[in-house]
């Protein structure tokens, strides 16, 4: 049904996400965040469709549902010019929906090369004269266009109020592999490795997610590393370091995966390790046995 008044509408929401999180609290929070993601995706959408692609952890919250990470910010590829960007975001925040929902949209201090070269902004969601959600949006200015893109549908949290799920533009999700790899191993910083955790258990989850062509895997990987220059393309995975075990356990836990640390970087190295030493005449990747198959 549809609803008369911003009041109205935000009191049944709120009732409808705490009956399915049945007293679960994270899941409480983690779909209030996809009630805010989908409402600004849907304004992107009607601003500058074609301008940008969704990528990064809200992506894979679309692909595996309840099995991925909860990500409180939303990360995008602008696919235009530069200096369209703060034109666009400015023209989401204003759009007026009979969702109820208005957006601010704020940049933050952070440079961009502290962001991998990312636009960071802080987004408020508000329903009702109130904040419903904060998060952070990260776009990243693309050094060449992403040829293809796949389409991922948000989540199905508002039809109780005749509100569709959105479709949204994604890096494909080779691509978004690659991008996971490359950031898991550059160095940071002073030379530092990497902290995040995160990135390897998003390899090991994409990895379970689809029969994966060798060539567009291996040519995604190459591209990526090719268009940041930060470091070279490593010939197998790097073992993570021994001071992620706990963190590790704790995110694998979350996702259904196995706790071991060792266990996580032998999977995502039966993944990726032929991909990096370029294996001469490999063709899928079977997901479910978790290896390559050869060429026939």
């Amino acid at each position: 049904m549809r609803y008369g008044d911003a009041a109205a509408f935000r009191q049944a929401l709120e009732q409808r996400l705490r009956a399915r999180a049945a007293g679960d609290g994270a899941r409480l929070a983690r779909d209030r965040k996809r009630v805010a993601f989908d409402r600004l995706l849907a304004r992107l959408n009607e601003v500058a469709p074609g301008d940008w692609l969704l990528k990064g952890g809200f992506a894979l919250d679309l692909r595996l549902a309840d099995r991925a990470r909860a990500t409180r910010d939303v990360d995008l590829d602008w696919q235009a010019d530069e200096e369209k960007l703060a034109e666009t975001l400015i023209e989401a925040a204003g759009v007026s929906g009979d969702d109820f929902f208005t957006f601010g949209i704020e940049r933050t201090g952070m440079a961009p090369e502290r962001l991998g070269g990312s636009h960071r902004s802080r987004v408020t969601a508000s329903l009702a004269g109130r904040p419903f959600e904060t998060f952070l949006l990260d776009v990243g200015l693309r050094s060449s266009l992403v040829d293809e893109r796949d389409t991922l549908t948000t989540n199905d949290l508002l039809s109780f109020a005749e509100i569709e799920p959105v479709e949204v533009p994604a890096v494909p999700l080779e691509r978004h592999i690659a991008e996971k790899l490359h950031a898991y191993t550059r160095r940071y910083g002073d030379d530092r490795p990497s902290s995040r955790v995160k990135d390897l258990i998003d390899l090991v989850l994409m990895s379970e997610l689809a029969s994966f062509e060798y060539g567009r895997l291996r040519d995604a990987i190459a591209r990526t590393f090719g268009e940041r220059e930060t470091h070279e393309l490593p010939t197998s995975l790097p073992a993570p370091p021994a001071d992620w075990a706990q963190p590790y356990r704790v995110l694998a836990g979350e996702v259904g995966l196995d706790a071991g640390l060792a266990s996580g970087h032998r999977d995502a190295a039966a993944f990726l390790d032929p991909v990096l030493a370029d294996v001469p005449d490999l063709d899928l990747w079977d997901e479910r046995a978790m290896k390559w198959r050869r060429r026939r």
